[in-house]
């Protein structure tokens, strides 16, 4: 069966614990409760109020005695009151609705759609067989719900994405630039008008104007050189690539780390490669590149590629040397 479908039959098994049956009295889940004499100048909401710390439950007072919705006793009438069965019944409804808040938090009315919705329907469901007294049907009702908002919630933390990774900045025309490169995505207002920025999109805001259409981010380049861990014994460090399609110009991050936190030098190139002649002390290091389109949308970085330098007085040429090979599992001479 597919998803759709077993969340189908919850639901309808949710509608059939919520269906009154002959054999489950409506009140109060087959537990007696007091009954008591209404004040002068008292209302069921008064009565409520001071017995459950809750107005909302006048409507089980009423329920409870045959009264229709809203109606008003008089005063010195005799009431029957929810018995003990109400109070685990109310605690699971606030156990259900706190789960289905918390999946809410988490992104599932997006990312779990339809368990959400299942959710709902069945707290929903709890409620009002908790106003008419059923508070047996209630109890399995809430417990249900609770249960299909833990899925709710779940499903969402594993299909949305990271948090949001994205960029702002001012264009030469005065604009502002928005670029979303990993997350949710994110809203984009202005003049009275949102628009969804998803990941790899961005768009612009001219002053006064409502934001612009999402369009595609340009794609990373290529890396060519220096190799992937490659160890360079001379000053002179080539960097060579192949342009993403589209791109106008590349940008180009030297950086001391695999995150690019601790950036040595950026700039910008329009061709396809750049000989940075370093000053450098030896080390690890690594470089990334990003592609910048006629429309000055900048794309998401390349992964991280290191280098190492070794250099030396009298080199006067690159030299690459590729990373050291694995040592064989059984040396020559060596026994098998």
């Amino acid at each position: 069966m597919t998803r759709a479908h077993l969340l189908l039959v919850a639901l309808l098994q949710l509608l059939w614990l919520a269906a009154p049956r002959a054999a489950e009295p409506a009140a109060p889940g087959g537990d007696e409760g007091e009954s008591v004499v209404l004040g002068p100048d008292q209302t069921l909401e008064d009565l409520a109020s001071l017995r459950y710390e809750d107005a909302r439950a006048a409507e089980e007072i009423r329920a409870l005695n045959g009264l229709a919705p809203g109606a008003a006793p008089a005063p010195g009438q005799r009431l029957r009151l929810p018995g003990k069965a109400r109070r685990p019944a109310i605690m699971a409804l606030g156990v259900a609705g706190q789960a289905l808040q918390d999946a809410r938090l988490q992104g599932a009315a997006e990312f779990a759609v339809q368990r959400h919705q299942a959710a709902v329907a069945g707290l929903e469901l709890a409620e009002a067989a908790c106003r008419r007294t059923d508070y047996v049907a209630c109890l399995r009702l809430a417990d249900d719900a609770f249960a299909l908002a833990r899925l709710a919630r779940q499903e969402s933390l594993t299909r949305r994405a990271q948090a949001n990774r994205f960029a702002v900045s001012v264009a030469q025309d005065g604009g502002t630039r928005v670029e979303v490169l990993a997350g949710d995505g994110v809203e984009v207002s202005a003049q009275a008008q949102s628009t969804r920025l998803r990941p790899g999109q961005g768009l612009q805001v001219h002053p006064g104007k409502a934001p612009e259409a999402p369009q595609a981010l340009p794609e990373p380049p290529e890396q060519l050189l220096p190799y992937p861990d490659s160890r360079l014994i001379t000053p002179s460090i080539l960097f060579s690539w192949k342009p993403g399609p589209g791109a106008q110009r590349t940008v180009l991050l030297l950086a001391r780390d695999a995150a690019g936190l601790r950036p040595i030098r950026q700039l910008t190139v329009q061709e396809a490669s750049f000989l940075f002649q370093s000053k450098l002390p030896n080390g690890d290091y690594y470089w990334f590149l990003r592609s910048v389109d006629a429309r000055g949308a900048v794309g998401r970085a390349t992964p991280a590629r290191r280098f190492s330098l070794h250099v030396e007085q009298d080199g006067q040429e690159i030299r690459v040397e590729p990373p050291p090979a694995p040592a064989p599992a059984n040396p020559p001479g060596a026994p098998p």
